[in-house]
């Protein structure tokens, strides 16, 4: 009797869309390892050994098919007496903590990577969703169009920037809140001065409605559009999503995104300029499902599970 192919699912059980990806390559008779990095180090299930990586006393080391939906960035080393001096006393020795437990995710990905398996995504494309401006970078160096972008702790820089491009929006540079829009409010002495304690991603407002554009192994799968109509951040009109047609030169966008900043498997976010140009937002490495597609049989799901299979 053949054994099923197997695909690794790294991400946790308690998340959606790991959870998802796993049910669609079971249905497709593989068997789907659900390596959970929330269990790590509370779960003895890890480990390392000699090169090896072993998971709930199953061998990684030569599966041949990854896929990485939630992993953290690295934490920066600190120094302990340097966070002390900063107040940091409460959540120190936590915070070291964390720091060990990230080397350690972040060395087996990456041995595990480097004997030659398939990595949706690789880590260091998975990196750029929190690496906003090296993802940018790499995209204005393709010359894919994106936003003017200012990343700064500077009031003054702020005030000029804002200046020349009159609707800005701004967000945090690693993710993880929506996108605001600068007011008159937010460029008081006071409110600028708050920069100081954190510096923060200003870019030039994009008008027109907002499409989501899958992409997987260098061919466009599934759009949609989101109107973004009363809103600044368009997640706040996912309820009225609908599936979208996108012209050839909005997907060559894409596709040549995807491929300068490596990514196997992504979900672009695209702004149609009122003149009909379109403009990349991001580049989602490990981008949700379900808000767009049917998760357990829609065409995205259907087509990465398939995918993933093949490269067991």
């Amino acid at each position: 009797m053949t054994s099923r192919k197997k695909v690794v699912v790294i991400g946790s059980r308690s998340d959606d869309a790991t959870r998802f990806v796993a049910e669609a390559v079971e249905r497709r008779r593989a068997r789907a390892i659900v390596l959970e990095t929330d269990r790590v180090p509370d779960s003895a299930a890890l480990s390392w050994q000699d090169g090896d990586v072993h998971w709930d006393g199953e061998c990684l080391s030569d599966l041949r098919s990854f896929y990485l939906k939630l992993v953290r960035l690295s934490l920066p080393v600190p120094e302990a007496e340097a966070l002390s001096e900063r107040n940091f006393p409460r959540w120190q020795e936590q915070y070291l903590a964390e720091r060990e437990r990230q080397s350690f995710l972040h060395s087996v990905l990456r041995s595990l990577h480097r004997r030659g398996g398939s990595f949706v995504n690789p880590l260091e494309a998975v990196e750029l969703h929190y690496l906003k401006l090296q993802q940018l970078a790499l995209l204005r160096r393709h010359r894919i169009p994106v936003p003017s972008t200012l990343a700064t702790a500077s009031p003054d820089a702020v005030r000029e920037f804002v200046a020349r491009h009159g609707a800005v929006i701004y967000k945090p540079l690693s993710g993880g809140a929506l996108v605001r829009k600068v007011e008159e409010a937010d460029l008081t002495e006071a409110r600028l001065q708050l920069l100081a304690n954190c510096p923060v991603l200003f870019q030039e407002q994009i008008q027109g409605d907002e499409f989501r554009a899958y992409v997987l192994d260098g061919e466009p799968v599934s759009a949609f559009h989101i109107p973004t109509d009363g809103v600044v951040d368009a997640r706040q009109n996912l309820h009225r999503v609908k599936p979208a047609r996108l012209p050839k030169e909005a997907w060559a966008v894409c596709l040549k995104g995807a491929k300068a900043l490596g990514m196997v498997f992504t979900a672009v976010d695209l702004r149609r300029t009122p003149d009909g140009a379109f403009v990349a937002l991001e580049f989602n490495p490990t981008p949700a499902i379900s808000f767009f597609d049917d998760p357990r049989d829609g065409k995205v799901i259907t087509r990465l599970a398939s995918y993933l299979v093949s490269k067991a």
